[in-house]
């Protein structure tokens, strides 16, 4: 059974928990993706049953979800899916992010993500993998720090230098131990060469034998840096850096890139290069 627990690594003091919990209810269902009962739900958030079944009576009656009485099971409704499809058009219009995530999962293998900047972590917005993964540890709503991971680094290769050392500056002061603290010329040279490149590599950085290959989306797609991540087994994605990367960006240019007199973007890879903001 999924267990999510707090996954998101959130500050509590700063969060309403009814709000929370709400959300998380919407999060659990696009994992699960299958009507669910409450005692299901219950255990797998950590909620207390009976808050649970308040909750998703609200959301009934607000329309956000269905209740089949026979079954005695909640599933989204279509309303849940209508909600922000008018942010980024390039991006949400008629499924096409969703459409390529599906198809770089199913091209790769490998377990799939976005992620998306949330004050000093990437958050993953969207995962699809496996059941029998081995990334158990990933999930959605989960935050990883800017700069000690992957997804984190390729967001932070975005800002400018003068901006990434105001960020290291405040994380070491509140460091708890020389061994967390971030080596900021180390990090500088790894954000010139995700520029250069366009992606980043992370091995072992979380769990044993685990990597992953995170890509930026173009910025003229989106209002905000998003990263598309692959992860697997560390010799997998040594083996297949360069036919990942490859499956990725041509997956990107298929679903969400027009061609030119469309209306839409029309981005290159070629260069392969990622520009910071101006410092």
């Amino acid at each position: 059974m999924l267990m999510r627990g707090s996954p998101s690594g959130r500050d509590e003091a700063h969060v309403v928990k009814s709000a929370v919990r709400t959300l998380e209810i919407l999060e659990f269902f696009d994992e699960v993706r299958q009507p669910t009962n409450v005692v299901t739900v219950s255990e797998a958030l950590g909620y207390p049953q009976s808050s649970t079944a308040a909750l998703l009576r609200s959301m009934v009656a607000m329309g956000y979800l269905q209740f089949d009485a026979k079954a005695r099971t909640y599933l989204p409704t279509d309303r849940v899916g209508l909600l922000g499809n008018w942010i980024s058009p390039p991006l949400f219009e008629d499924g096409a992010l969703l459409r390529m995530m599906r198809a770089v999962h199913r091209r790769t293998g490998q377990l799939a993500l976005i992620a998306a900047r949330n004050g000093d972590f990437a958050q993953y917005i969207h995962v699809l993998k496996q059941p029998d993964a081995i990334a158990y540890h990933i999930q959605i709503g989960m935050k990883r720090p800017l700069a000690s991971s992957g997804a984190g680094r390729v967001l932070l290769a975005a800002s400018s230098d003068g901006e990434v050392r105001s960020l290291v500056h405040r994380l070491n002061a509140y460091a708890s131990s020389d061994a967390v603290r971030i080596d900021l010329p180390e990090l500088l040279n790894e954000l010139t060469a995700i520029r250069r490149r366009g992606y980043c590599v992370s091995k072992n950085r979380v769990v044993d034998n685990f990597g992953s290959i995170a890509i930026r989306l173009p910025a003229e797609l989106t209002s905000r840096p998003l990263v598309v991540g692959l992860g697997g087994r560390t010799n997998v994605i040594e083996e297949m850096e360069s036919d990942f990367v490859a499956i990725v960006r041509e997956e990107i240019a298929r679903h969400l890139v027009r061609p030119c007199g469309e209306g839409g973007p029309s981005v290159s890879f070629a260069a392969g290069h990622l520009q910071p903001s101006a410092a």
